[in-house]
């Protein structure tokens, strides 16, 4: 018996019409599958909803599957109810009777397949290639690979949205108090972002508002959490004046101050330190909050820019640390800033009020935002480019990026769409 693995046998039953799979029941009853029902990853039956003709009957319920029907006494579901609706086991290798908890026999079949599936799987899984469909994505037609690019970006969505919900219950389903989580987060990328999600949750939305109004109380409450304000720098009268007034606002903290230690300057660009960041942030935030207002008119990409085009208070003019002086230089935020907080917070967040709100127009929006920013440029994109897979924008950097972390460094070719083909029609070398 070839050494057969249970999510090869899920991937053959989702796609028995492309497989040439049979089914082979011992009593000879004739099975049919109408719909192989709804994958389950969670707890549970493998399939949902499933529906299967036996006979002249037409049952409506779940599928279990095992590589052995005896996988079904020892993983015990015999003995949980939440079984007792399975309609059809499926098995690679029927070895014994299974039953259900009321001790009534469960309908058990036989799956049956061609063996060169199999050998196309281990080859792929065998593959020590940058990925593991490497030699054969130039097979995919390219309608395919763009259909696929797309169900990725939406996934990649999907996900962020699960992780804003969350989020969203934390700071008591407040629209604009969520945006500040993220757009704090994203001053930070790519390698403050936990320190400064840190300092969101460490000072009150409700302080952000009241101090607004005024850019150095706002730099004052920001630096001071952070707690770069702890060893003060003599004769540094900026930064005297900042511990003053952080004195006053202290108290206003949900939490002790961070430490200073969490913020990394290390093999980064100077215009991207903490310190400029936090400085550009007091600055964005005396500037355009309240934000969630303004989003629901769904500005262009133009007039978002023009508000996260920020510059850093003046003393950063000539500084990119406390006390240490600098060529002149205005420290805006550039092109490449504004798209990545397009990219990691805006857009999330508005897929999020789109599909919380049930309006689906924010959520076409936010994906259009990504068709209209330009591809990033890293190694794992320029990879994918060597092979054919140019990323021709954000929506297709985006989905890219994806594909590579969730699917082909877990090689999880049997859900991914590229795999699948491969192994269903791709050619044998």
């Amino acid at each position: 018996m070839k050494k057969i693995s249970e999510d090869f046998l899920h991937f053959l039953w989702k796609n028995q019409s492309l497989t040439g799979v049979t089914l082979v029941e011992e009593n000879a009853a004739n099975i049919e599958v109408l719909d192989p029902g709804e994958h389950n990853l969670d707890a549970g039956p493998d399939f949902f909803n499933a529906k299967i003709r036996i006979g002249k009957t037409i049952w409506a319920g779940n599928v279990e599957i095992h590589i052995n029907a005896s996988d079904w006494l020892k993983h015990k579901h015999h003995q949980d109810p939440a079984y007792d609706s399975v309609i059809l086991h499926v098995v690679y290798f029927n070895d014994c009777v299974i039953t259900r908890s009321n001790n009534l026999p469960v309908q058990t079949v036989n799956i049956k397949f061609p063996s060169l599936l199999w050998d196309k799987y281990l080859k792929l899984m065998q593959e020590s290639n940058w990925i593991p469909c490497e030699n054969g994505l130039q097979e995919i037609n390219p309608i395919h690979q763009a259909q696929w690019i797309s169900r990725l970006l939406v996934e990649k969505l999907n996900g962020k949205y699960i992780n804003l919900q969350s989020s969203f219950a934390e700071v008591s389903s407040q629209w604009d108090a969520l945006l500040n989580r993220e757009i704090f987060r994203c001053f930070g990328i790519p390698v403050n972002s936990i320190p400064f999600e840190m300092l969101a949750t460490l000072i009150p939305f409700t302080s952000l508002l009241r101090l607004k109004d005024d850019q150095h109380q706002l730099e004052a409450l920001l630096f001071g959490a952070s707690g770069m304000l702890d060893n003060l720098i003599p004769n540094d009268i900026y930064m005297e004046g900042l511990k003053k007034e952080f004195v006053r606002h202290k108290g206003k903290l949900s939490a002790t101050m961070m430490p200073e230690q969490m913020w990394k300057f290390m093999r980064m660009r100077p215009s991207s330190f903490p310190t400029i960041r936090i400085a550009q942030l007091a600055s964005f935030i005396h500037s355009n909050y309240p934000l969630a207002e303004k989003l629901k008119n769904m500005p262009s990409k133009k007039d978002l820019y023009q508000l996260f085009h920020i510059r850093a208070s003046d003393y950063w003019n000539t500084h990119y640390l406390f006390g240490k002086n600098s060529p002149l230089m205005i420290k805006y935020t550039g092109q490449d800033f504004f798209n990545r907080i397009l990219i990691n917070g805006l857009v999330p967040y508005l897929f999020f009020y789109g599909k919380t709100t049930n309006e689906p127009q924010f959520c076409e929006y936010a994906i259009s935002m990504l068709e209209q920013i330009p591809a990033e440029k890293n190694k794992i994109l320029k990879n994918w480019s060597i092979f054919g897979m140019k990323a021709n924008n954000a929506f297709e950097s985006q989905a890219l990026l994806f594909l590579y972390k969730n699917y082909c460094k877990q090689k999880q070719c049997l859900n991914c769409q590229f795999g699948n083909y491969l192994i269903i029609n791709g050619k044998t070398r």
